[in-house]
């Protein structure tokens, strides 16, 4: 804070206040200065706050917009300025707090948790590493229920309710599946749509446990291949293993997406590419680091990310590959370590 002249720091992304005071309400912010960490939330969670967040004073106010407290606070101190996560306030909300902090000058912070949190402590590796082995033995539960026949739906029904039984405390995200044509979608949420023998079928899901998320893609065949759908999907197998050959400290985000994003261009199916290579995974499913090609981090020990590689071909289909991988001392792991072959139904 001294470092950056920042007199106080106000922080309300859910994530980020979880992640400094252990809080999880849904209400609630923190007001953290060189010398005070306070935690201000309205009566519902007042008794949740002193139980998880032992090291804040908490305070109460009447909603997650009541500024007029930590308003007083930063008078009484004579505080110059309060820093604010300037991606994460609504309008509404940064025109409430500037109301209230009249006289105290704002200043935007950028991502400034999200970095700090991009490198994972050793228990958040575990909890993450968790999460992965809740998604991989879910999905190896749902494995002899995909037959023709089966709707999309049914698919993400029981893939959510294995990873529940398993240990999930909730779904990090929407869980994807796209069958046929539809899996030309790379967000292709779950719909009605019957899977027919010789379709591919992408499945994009996690699970979370401790808060901390997990994220894999798997895409499977019910019956045979035919030659197109073996060699897209030897491809996008290919460009993941080249991607993980690559993957070290030090090396530039954006450069590793670039190497798999010339290959499919080599191949001649680089307009089929769309998205970035990874992102990291956490607390939040997507945060830092960014694989792509505005990627502007630099890979470091301890980081968390996906490496998805994916081929989509309109009125076609597509295919993708996910995998949740940590970055350690002695090289790559693989979190997400259930068969990455086509799998035939």
């Amino acid at each position: 804070m001294l470092e950056k002249n920042v007199a106080a720091i106000l922080v309300s992304h859910r994530s980020n206040v979880f992640y400094l005071s252990g809080f999880t309400g849904s209400s609630g912010f923190l007001l953290v200065t060189p010398e005070e960490a306070l935690l201000y939330t309205d009566f519902r969670y007042l008794e949740q706050a002193g139980e998880q967040s032992p090291a804040f004073e908490v305070v109460k106010v009447e909603s997650s917009t009541d500024y007029s407290r930590a308003a007083g606070l930063l008078s009484q101190r004579g505080l110059p300025n309060l820093a604010v996560e300037e991606a994460r306030l609504t309008l509404r909300e940064y025109n409430m707090l500037k109301e209230a902090v009249s006289g105290t000058a704002l200043l935007p912070l950028y991502n400034f948790f999200e970095e700090i949190r991009a490198v994972k402590e050793e228990p958040e590796v575990e909890l993450i590493a968790r999460a992965a082995r809740i998604a991989v033995e879910a999905w190896q539960d749902v494995l002899s229920l995909l037959k023709p026949g089966i709707s999309e739906l049914e698919v993400a029904y029981e893939l959510e309710y294995r990873l529940r039984k398993r240990g999930s405390e909730r779904l990090p995200f929407e869980i994807i599946v796209a069958s046929g044509e539809r899996s030309a979608l790379p967000h292709g949420i779950a719909s009605t749509r019957i899977i027919r023998e010789g379709e591919l079928v992408a499945v994009d899901f996690g699970a979370v446990s401790g808060g901390y998320c997990s994220d894999m893609t798997r895409t499977f065949l019910l019956g045979e291949p035919s030659e197109k759908q073996q060699e897209i999907y030897n491809l996008v197998h290919e460009a993941q293993e080249m991607a993980f050959k690559m993957i070290k400290a030090g090396q530039e985000c954006a450069g590793v997406d670039a190497v798999v994003r010339q290959y499919f261009q080599q191949q001649g199916y680089g307009a089929h590419f769309g998205h970035g290579l990874g992102h990291g995974v956490g607390l939040d499913v997507h945060e830092l680091p960014t694989l792509s090609p505005k990627g502007q981090e630099t890979l470091q020990e301890m980081m968390v990310f996906s490496v998805e590689p994916g081929i989509y071909i309109e009125k076609w289909g597509g295919v993708r590959i996910e995998d949740l991988v940590v970055l350690r001392h002695g090289g790559l792991q693989i979190l997400t370590g259930s068969d990455r072959k086509l799998l035939l139904g």
